[in-house]
């Protein structure tokens, strides 16, 4: 029998995080009548719990399928994403292998629904909660990531004989792989290099895409809500690069204009160009009055072992190189505006010449057009 198939989970849980944008930020107000009391003040810029279901889910997979209890939670953070938190008791045995296969197929079974379908309809209504009235253009994208808890599995290995035994299977979760081919053991060793626990006995390996872990029973909740809030600032910042990229080509037409037209500066585009500029600047100021704080492991935990695993998260995920892409991006955007200040000023100082030209010339014929 292939190894692939003989890890088998007898006692886990499996959660799947869907994060996506709920069309801005919200202020206190609206968090206080979401979850019916004032926020914590050192909880504003966390994910909140707002929300909790329970419902059943089954795992398909081929001829497998196991029924489980799942917890459905709704985690808002403030500054413009909501995080879909699906957590699946695993009770049953099943193995790995059968959990890849019901993930890449889509046979997970929320509630009636499969794991796509369910999570649609439910970020529907939750965005719809928070937006009764208001219609909002949405971020499109979604970002998801699995969260693989075991507790009681067989063959029971420590984390070191767990990583030399099913380190493909284990790279194969943790990269979200799809394809038949065989891994290298290099390629192995790297996918499962990313460890982030606190004890030797204990295992959590981290990639772009899950999360695979052993024990951690101690401080678990505390690594998913820091987990929770890169992958927040991750999407946020994606959501923010889309909005910049539709002010850069606003701000270019306008600049276009310019170049075209002797008369831009009595047309409509240098307002263009100037809301273009305020929308982004005003990203700019949430970025650095707030955002580049969250970025910052010290102030958001005094703990040095959870300074440490953000930190890795941050750059596990690339929230930085999103962040510094974001930047550039306004930057860009004020130097066009700059550049389309100097074209316009040449232009009214242009057009000015003219006008003084004229005057002296009315002036100089004015006596001439009187006496006759």
């Amino acid at each position: 029998m292939d190894s692939a198939s003989d890890l088998t989970i007898h006692n886990g849980k499996l959660t799947i995080l869907a994060a996506f944008g709920h069309g801005g930020e919200l202020d206190k107000t609206q968090l206080k009548m979401l979850i019916g009391s004032e926020v914590i003040a050192e909880r504003w810029n966390r994910p909140i719990e707002i929300e909790k279901a329970e419902g059943v889910t089954v795992i398909v997979a081929g001829s497998e399928k196991i029924t489980c209890n799942t917890n459905m939670y709704t985690d808002i953070f403030a500054a413009g994403v909501s995080i879909l938190r699906t957590e699946i008791e695993i009770r049953d045995k099943i193995s790995l292998n059968d959990i890849l296969i019901a993930l890449h197929s889509n046979t997970i079974i929320v509630e009636g629904l499969d794991y796509q379908s369910y999570a649609d309809k439910r970020i529907k209504e939750i965005r719809q909660k928070i937006n009764p009235i208001k219609t909002v253009a949405y971020h499109p994208d979604i970002k998801k990531f699995i969260f693989l808890k075991i507790k009681d599995f067989t063959p029971q290995l420590d984390p070191k004989s767990l990583r030399g035994q099913y380190g493909e299977i284990v790279a194969r979760f943790l990269s979200g792989e799809t394809s038949i081919r065989a891994l290298h053991s290099k390629e192995i060793m790297e996918k499962t290099a990313n460890d982030l626990s606190y004890y030797d006995e204990d295992l959590f390996l981290v990639s772009t895409e899950a999360a695979f872990v052993v024990g951690c029973d101690g401080y678990i909740n505390e690594l998913r809500e820091l987990l929770e809030l890169t992958i927040s600032l991750l999407l946020l910042f994606q959501i923010y690069d889309r909005k910049i990229d539709v002010e850069i080509s606003n701000a270019f037409d306008a600049l276009k204009k310019l170049n075209s037209s002797r008369y831009y500066f009595i047309t409509q585009a240098p307002r263009k160009l100037e809301k273009s500029l305020f929308t982004v600047s005003e990203i700019g100021l949430v970025i650095l009055d707030d955002i580049k704080d969250l970025m910052n492991p010290h102030k958001i935990t005094n703990d040095w072992y959870y300074q440490s695993f953000y930190q890795n998260m941050l750059d596990t995920l690339k929230v930085r190189d999103y962040g510094k892409l974001v930047q550039e991006k306004i930057d860009s955007l004020q130097d066009l505006y700059s550049t389309a200040r100097e074209l316009s000023t040449e232009q009214l100082a242009f057009w000015l010449e003219v006008a003084i030209v004229l005057l002296i010339f009315w002036e100089v014929i004015k006596p001439m057009i009187q006496l006759l």
